[in-house]
């Protein structure tokens, strides 16, 4: 089936990773939290470097598998076990988890996000879909990408992440699209491909970088190394 057999009425978008680089924010943020905590709760700090509270966290994720879903509370769920360890009350908490929130969404967009965000918004739906914290009415330095996307769904917002097909589902009513007339871009192969896939939607594996696709039993049903390559896919 090609894109003009069933013309495509709403794009899904993850987005960290496919929009702009993950690592490299989370990194700053969890620098500007910890050393918010130093400041202001240093028993924190003087008993865990910023790699231990990851593993403490992490370690924490695993034993509440409900937390994976909703990395926001995962991260208050983290800070109300380190206050009750260290002898501090709760009321630091919100006011922590907004330090790394706000933090967390200024990220630096690849160079072809918001020219071509700007055009596709003109003629699809366009919704994000994430299983962390992103927000893309706040990210970035002047929140552009906000105005582009119609909706956003998260891990969070549906209790179950990519690659379940919850979120996809999701912005489909919400679009009022059929899965013939969606198409899903993302990074991951298990979470945007294989997500996409068990939603019955196809999907466009953007490789930046790239790489050799490694999921031979897991097949994507296009391929881009930059959103260029999706204005032209959709114009073909």
């Amino acid at each position: 089936m090609t894109l003009t057999d069933q013309p495509i009425k709403l794009l899904t978008i993850d987005l960290d990773d496919t929009l702009w680089p993950c690592m490299p924010t989370i990194a700053q943020a969890e620098q500007i939290a910890y050393d918010w905590l130093a400041r202001h709760l240093p028993r924190i700090t003087q008993r865990y470097s910023m790699d231990d509270l990851r593993n403490k966290r992490k370690w924490l994720m695993q034993n509440q598998p409900a937390l994976r879903n909703d990395l926001s509370e995962a991260r208050r769920a983290h800070f109300r076990e380190l206050a009750d360890e260290l002898g501090y009350n709760h009321d630091w908490i919100e006011d922590g988890f907004k330090i790394f929130h706000s933090a967390r969404q200024q990220v630096t967009y690849y160079d072809d996000v918001l020219p071509v965000l700007s055009q596709l918004s003109s003629h699809y739906t366009l919704v994000a879909l994430t299983n962390g914290n992103a927000q893309i009415d706040l990210v970035g330095p002047d929140k552009r990408p906000g105005a582009l996307f119609a909706a956003q769904f998260s891990a969070a917002d549906v209790q179950a992440a990519k690659p379940h097909p919850a979120m996809f589902v999701r912005a489909m009513q919400f679009a009022g699209a059929t899965p013939q007339q969606t198409l899903h871009v993302g990074d991951h192969a298990i979470h945007d491909i294989e997500g996409a896939k068990a939603a019955g939607i196809r999907s466009v594996w953007l490789n930046r970088n790239n790489e050799p696709w490694q999921h031979a039993e897991l097949v994507a049903d296009y391929e881009i190394t930059n959103l260029y390559g999706l204005l032209e896919l959709l114009d073909k």
